[in-house]
């Protein structure tokens, strides 16, 4: 059983899963036929929770657009006990949560952007579908999506997947995010990524790629060369309240994003998430959902590891520059 613990000087928690170890490892396209994610294997994966498919194809068999796993080697588990511990200064919780696997095509693709954009949509819906429904048990307080691809990025397996986790807690992470945008809307009366946008848009010079509904950007404080993130034009808390329309237009800014980082950095690893509001019921007009995009160009070492500071080489304005004039 997973365990949380809280680091009794910082109150951070660190999950501690010693099943995650035995995760298999995919290092090449020749292995297709080994790969758990491909039609045909469907019995090498724990039994479907969800999927896109064929009306007249049956579930855990091919015929599927998008399929939806729990995760073999879960960092949380669903069923269990729930309890905590107090040992002196120590402190824990059962390590209960939702870990799932969604697997983003049937085809063997190892980079989500050579996707089209109908199946960037479909996997962009089921995001939503599986947040809406995880919210329903009142368990969990935080839903996080996120994809590693590339090895370098954290990737086990090559085949296009992201994974979703439903937490007990919200991340340390987005709490700083929503404490910082709510004392920002207090002193203002304005939302901090509403007017993040708006910088970004009149001004341009951190503007990656602007679209109807969305803005692509490189954040004025970029922890990584070349991140970006992409937020709402309209403000919205919930990634997963997000209509049909707006899905839409999304796979195509998140596709035109990862295009251009793929030609400007051949190819790179990366990780991209979505912080979403809390599950908390708590205000919510000082927050704005997004997804961030981290290219793994560079290491994380001492000096990032001692402080708590990024170093990065590569200002977020000549980022930005590259990235908006490439030729697609």
């Amino acid at each position: 059983m997973p365990e949380i613990r809280k680091d009794p000087v910082t109150g951070r928690s660190v999950i501690i899963a010693a099943e995650r170890a035995k995760r298999p490892q995919q290092d090449s396209a020749s292995q297709e036929s080994l790969c758990p994610f491909c039609p045909g294997n469907e019995q090498m994966t724990p039994p479907e929770v969800f999927a896109y498919r064929d009306s007249q194809s049956s579930p855990d068999a091919p015929g599927w657009t998008v399929r939806v796993v729990p995760n073999k080697y879960p960092a949380l588990v669903k069923e269990g006990v729930w309890s905590t511990s107090r040992r002196g200064v120590y402190e824990s919780m059962t390590g209960l949560g939702v870990h799932e696997v969604i697997i983003e095509s049937p085809e063997h693709v190892v980079d989500v952007a050579a996707l089209d954009e109908k199946q960037v949509t479909a996997v962009l819906r089921v995001y939503r579908g599986r947040m809406l429904d995880l919210r329903e048990d009142n368990r969990w307080r935080s839903i996080l999506v996120y994809k590693n691809q590339g090895a370098p990025a954290g990737a086990t397996l090559e085949h296009v997947h992201s994974q979703v986790i439903a937490l007990p807690e919200a991340p340390e992470q987005l709490r700083a995010e929503i404490d910082g945008a709510r004392k920002y809307y207090k002193a203002n009366g304005r939302c901090l990524f509403c007017e993040m946008i708006r910088q970004n848009t009149e001004g341009g010079e951190r503007l990656v790629a602007e679209h109807e509904r969305w803005a692509a950007i490189c954040p004025y404080a970029a922890r990584f060369p070349f991140e970006i993130w992409i937020l709402p034009k309209r403000h919205a808390p919930y990634f997963e309240l997000s209509p049909d329309q707006d899905l839409a237009e999304l796979a195509h800014c998140l596709r035109d994003a990862l295009a251009r980082l793929n030609r400007v950095l051949d190819h790179p690893p990366f990780n991209y998430l979505i912080h979403s509001h809390p599950l908390d019921g708590a205000e919510t007009r000082h927050y704005h959902w997004h997804i961030e995009i981290l290219p793994k160009l560079v290491q994380v070492a001492g000096f990032e590891w001692g402080s708590g500071m990024f170093i990065n080489p590569v200002a977020p304005e000549e980022a930005a520059r590259l990235l908006r004039h490439v030729t697609l």
